[in-house]
């Protein structure tokens, strides 16, 4: 890897926003996967006196210790005896089998990951664009190691940066965030493309330097995200259980309205269900609203 503040050097401001705006242009639904590679590389491309380099800026951060993680998955509208055909395993609140993964922000079709969102829930409901009439499963996960994450499109400073390495840090910064911040919608899945390969090719680093990825939230401004591999995330991560509730928006956050909870039944492939207005929950979930005197039942209902 060439030194990044050496490699500053040769950016060129004018020539990388140029660079940029052609990228822009591209016909990225024709472009083969060898080809979007190569155009990423000719936008952070330089001369230097070494040859030709590209760097992007590489930055880590850290989550300590019992760090909640959150994800969500909908459910089906006819989904809705407990146990959920779509929760009833433990292995449903992980990442999902390859056979039905399809291509993601950080993924190509295959390849499982498993999508977070660290401390706040709301960004998740964001994310998914949740309707408060409409039921979904929060996972509870909660870190039980420190979590090492590669910064992908987040501005940091530098005090030791002169204004104008700032300035193009944050040029290459912003090019990033763009690019992980695509609203990407149906038929436009081939824009996920860029993204995926800018992490494996610049910010795929090794488990002693990080353990996940964290990019920008594309619905919350100042939001994150965080993405594990299966793997890391089982290493690193603990299921504390799931909440199947509704959500309200209220002011900038979310309330929300469990109906029902899930927990490992402690054999570690099945799921057990809970009636929300439990003590365990409470326990559980500092989520809950509900009351603390109630007890937890194990129930088999309809939600």
């Amino acid at each position: 890897m060439y030194d990044f503040r050496k490699f500053l050097r040769y950016v060129d401001t004018t020539e990388l926003q140029e660079k940029i705006c052609e990228f822009r242009k591209l016909d990225f639904k024709n472009l083969t996967n060898s080809e979007i590679h190569q155009a990423i590389f000719k936008v952070i491309m330089f001369k230097t006196p070494e040859g030709d380099v590209a760097e992007l800026p590489t930055s880590t951060a850290s989550y300590p210790k019992e760090t909640r993680f959150y994800r969500i998955r909908t459910l089906s509208e006819t989904d809705r005896r407990v146990p959920l055909n779509s929760m009833s395993l433990v292995s449903d609140c992980w990442a999902p089998p390859s056979n039905i993964v399809q291509t993601g922000r950080l993924n190509k079709a295959g390849e499982p990951l498993l999508y977070t969102t660290p401390c706040n829930y709301s960004i998740a409901v964001e994310e998914m664009k949740i309707r408060e009439d409409q039921l979904f499963s929060l996972i509870v996960y909660e870190s039980v190691d420190t979590i090492k994450v590669a910064h992908i499109g987040i501005r940091h400073t530098d005090d030791n940066f002169s204004k104008e390495e700032t300035l193009k840090q944050n040029m290459l910064q912003d090019f990033l965030s763009h690019e992980f911040t695509r609203d990407v919608g149906k038929g436009t899945e081939f824009l996920y493309k860029i993204s995926e390969a800018i992490i494996k090719d610049y910010f795929d680093l090794p488990p002693s330097v990080q353990n996940a990825w964290c990019y920008p939230s594309v619905a919350k401004k100042n939001g994150v995200n965080v993405c594990f591999r299966p793997d890391d995330s089982k290493l690193k991560l603990k299921l504390i259980g799931v909440l199947i509730s509704y959500a309200k928006k209220v002011g900038e956050d979310y309330l929300l309205s469990p109906k029902v909870f899930a927990q490992d039944s402690s054999d570690g492939i099945n799921l057990n269900y809970y009636v929300a207005d439990s003590v365990l929950m409470n326990r559980l979930f500092s989520e809950s609203l509900y009351p603390k005197d109630r007890q937890s039942n194990v129930v088999s209902a309809t939600v």
